[in-house]
């Protein structure tokens, strides 16, 4: 599977629905790549766009909370899956 169905699983978000890919979760799946680059995180992990096939789901992870911090227009949750994701993004950088 590629990144964006694998990421829009893990926030809940059904593969038919794509009204928001092109103007939301895609823009934030990219500033996440971005981000994790600048943490430190090698570009070797890091998949190179959002249709990478069979991306590290480690990765995976830090971009599905990244994403989840950020996407729709509740942002109630954003400072808790922020912290997951601060926690995720050091991990990997110690794995790395």
């Amino acid at each position: 599977m590629n990144l964006l169905t694998l990421v829009k699983m893990r926030c809940g978000i059904p593969e038919s629905i794509t009204a928001y890919d092109e103007t939301e979760i895609k823009p934030l799946i990219k500033d996440c790549m971005i981000d994790l680059q600048s943490s430190g995180l090698p570009v070797s992990i890091l998949p190179e766009s959002v249709e990478d096939e069979n991306p590290d789901p480690r990765v995976v992870t830090a971009i599905s909370l990244y994403v989840l911090a950020h996407h729709g227009q509740d942002r109630s949750d954003t400072d808790l899956y922020m912290r997951m994701y601060r926690k995720k993004v050091f991990k990997l950088s110690l794995e790395s």
